[in-house]
């Protein structure tokens, strides 16, 4: 099976770029749930005729849902899955797992595609999430060529990103933009802070990365079994998508080196950061910073125009035959396609010429002019009954008709058709007013005493490995690296530790699902990372054998207070928040902003965390939540007695250095 070039739309211009250019297929966004919510996106009525275009040309449409969504949305995400469904989408992209469920009950035959927001990095991440229904995994960005080929062994579709922009953190582990800016990424509204000068030390735009282009890899990518060639950029120009999905066109069908320098000269022109990086996809981390510099922007105006041209002019995808026949009792057009579809159209009936009869090769230049239509002429035969003519004006006709019922018969022989259900989101679980229990999440046991009265303490897996810990294995909770890099010595060490009695284990991403599903008689608690904002994604981890959850600190106050329990959850109430986990190292121990503000780095087997420059502090309010558990974030050298002390006193702090997150002011 051929790769498939899938492109991105942020317009309508842009999709026809991606379709006259070669793209297989386009993932756009509607007006609403799209993780590029700044882009042009369509509505329904624009998504429909972006759907009849595309299957007119044989390319697959994809519709890209992927923000998480709160309770008061969920009806809206599953009216807006319906919309899909009529017009005839060919899958849809989901992060969150609670809109995942809900695609599932409005339009149960639909395609799912994982989002690289749900961070997948491995064989039995991505066996998870295929069991759970979605029949693509797109993974994380940060792979390797080996991480992908393993995930392509197991069989499953891989959809893999291979041009455009990547943020330096972890792929759907970003809440920098929210926490600093108030606008979400996880909500389609990115504000790009990585990209603004983050001194490390060493250098002062420590989080902008280069952009991604795997243009000389497309070959090692196939035979890993890479099944879609997916090209990041909803948020760029039309010109863009048209040098893009021609470069990759062109390496797909085996054009020479020569021919892709040059692609790749075009797409350094058109958008880069200082050049491409291949970084992950090689291992070659350490250099892959860069960031837009004026003579990036000043070298498209030399290539825009011919990239352009590229797509001014309609494709031709078909061939397509005719055979008129004229008679005095009527005229009769028949055409054939070389891909199948077939008919008929009736015309007047021919009349006796004047001065000369109809010359049968006059008619079939007529018949011959498809232009601006999908299809080129193929074979042409016209039969005229002796002496009669019949007017160009009704040839045209006949043959406007003809190319117009050709495409209907296109349209619908590549339109997916679905099963709507009605909806209505019932939450199950009822929420009490208690009191929290506290909960410590560390990066070292050392932060933590012996005596310490917190219900459960997460860890990470090396520290619960280490002789001298103090703390008994049945109040440990084991936590996940931030990238999985080798799951099969990850799990031989989970398996050790589980041995030694740790029963309760941290499910931070999917990909630590699949491990622990492995591990016998543990308890499952699911952590931050899993970007949990519904009622509905809580009751899809209860169906999973979670025991509790983490929801997300994106949300306000009032709706985690308004959450149904499926199962019981947590709230964080102190500490620094991770802003990042990255997998490129700033150099220094702290990252210092444009204002001057100071942003701890906390190192972490083969990942950092970025930790916020000020400590959340709400743990006067724990009891608004309505959570079952409250957890403390214990940074290196903080002293965890007296943060226990304090939480049983419902004592905040406040002023400089202290924040209340986002509980009160939200995100958009």
């Amino acid at each position: 099976m051929a790769v498939e070039i899938l492109a991105p739309a942020g317009g309508y211009e842009s999709l026809e770029a991606a379709v006259r250019c070669g793209a297989d297929g386009v993932y756009v966004g509607g007006k609403s749930f799209s993780a590029r919510g700044a882009a042009e996106n369509f509505t329904a009525e624009e998504l429909m005729r972006a759907a009849k275009y595309c299957h007119l040309h044989g390319v697959k449409l994809y519709r890209a849902m992927n923000t998480l969504i709160t309770d008061e949305e969920l009806e809206g995400f599953a009216d807006e899955v319906r919309a899909s469904a009529k017009a005839g989408v060919d899958g849809l992209i989901i992060q969150d797992i609670g809109a995942a469920r809900i695609a599932a009950a409005a339009a149960p035959d639909m395609p799912r595609h994982a989002s690289t927001q749900m961070t997948v990095y491995t064989p039995l991440g991505a066996r998870t999430l295929k069991e759970m229904g979605f029949c693509r995994i797109v993974p994380a960005r940060e792979l390797s060529l080996g991480a992908i080929g393993d995930i392509c062994d197991t069989g499953v579709s891989t959809e893999v990103f291979v041009h455009g922009a990547q943020c330096v953190c972890l792929s759907g582990q970003c809440y920098m933009s929210a926490v600093i800016g108030s606008r979400s990424a996880n909500r389609g509204h990115c504000a790009q802070a990585c990209r603004l000068p983050f001194d490390d030390g060493a250098v002062d735009h420590a989080l902008s990365l280069k952009d991604m282009s795997l243009l000389y890899h497309v070959d090692e990518l196939i035979s890993a079994g890479v099944e879609s060639f997916k090209i990041e950029g909803r948020m760029k120009r039309p010109e863009y998508v048209a040098a893009a999905v021609t470069a990759f066109r062109h390496a797909a069908d085996g054009a020479e080196r020569s021919v892709l320098a040059g692609d790749m000269k075009t797409l350094e022109a058109v958008f880069s950061r200082s050049g491409f990086t291949d970084g992950y996809l090689t291992g070659k981390v350490r250099d892959m910073r860069g960031y837009r510099r004026y003579e990036d922007v000043n070298a498209a105006k030399d290539v825009l125009p011919g990239l352009a041209a590229l797509y001014r002019t309609e494709t031709t995808c078909d061939v397509m035959s005719f055979d008129l026949d004229v008679k005095n009792t009527g005229s009769v057009l028949s055409y054939t396609t070389k891909d199948g579809f077939s008919g008929k159209v009736e015309g007047i009936g021919g009349e006796q010429a004047v001065k000369r009869p109809l010359d049968p090769e006059r008619a079939a230049d007529n018949l011959a002019k498809l232009g601006g239509t999908v299809y080129t002429p193929g074979n042409i035969t016209v039969k005229v009954q002796e002496g009669l003519t019949l007017p160009v004006s009704e040839i045209n006709r006949m043959r406007r008709e003809a190319a117009a019922a050709a495409d209907a018969q296109r349209i619908a022989a590549n339109t997916p058709s679905y099963r709507v259900n009605d909806f209505a989101y019932s939450p199950s679980g009822e929420r009490k007013v208690i009191k929290p229990l506290l909960r410590f999440m560390a990066y070292r046991a050392q932060d933590i005493p012996s005596d310490t009265g917190a219900d459960l303490i997460t860890l990470p897996y090396w520290e619960c490995e280490r002789d001298d810990i103090k703390l008994p294995a049945q109040r440990i909770c084991v936590s996940f690296p931030g990238i999985v890099t080798d799951e099969e010595g990850l799990l031989r060490r989970l398996y050790a530790l589980r041995e030694r009695g740790f029963i309760h284990y941290e499910c931070t991403q999917l990909t630590h699902l699949g491990m622990l599903k492995k591990l016998p008689h543990i308890r499952i608690h699911g952590g931050s990372g899993l970007n949990i904002t519904n009622s509905c994604s809580l009751e899809a981890l209860k169906g999973l054998g979670f025991e509790d959850a983490t929801v997300s600190f994106e949300l306000k106050a009032a709706q985690i207070a308004a959450l149904s329990h499926p199962l019981p959850i947590t709230a964080i109430v102190w500490g620094r928040l991770p802003l990042m986990t990255v997998r490129v190292p700033p150099k220094g121990k702290e990252l210092c902003d444009r204002t001057g503000r100071r942003f701890p780095v906390i190192r972490a087997d083969n990942a950092s965390v970025i930790q916020n420059c000020d400590t959340l502090d709400v743990m006067k309010s724990a009891d608004l939540f309505g959570a079952e558990y409250a957890c403390a974030i214990i940074s290196p050298g903080e002293d965890a007695k007296d943060i226990e002390r304090r939480f049983a006193a419902r004592e905040s702090l406040s002023g400089k250095g202290y924040t209340n997150g986002l509980y009160n002011r939200g995100v958009i």
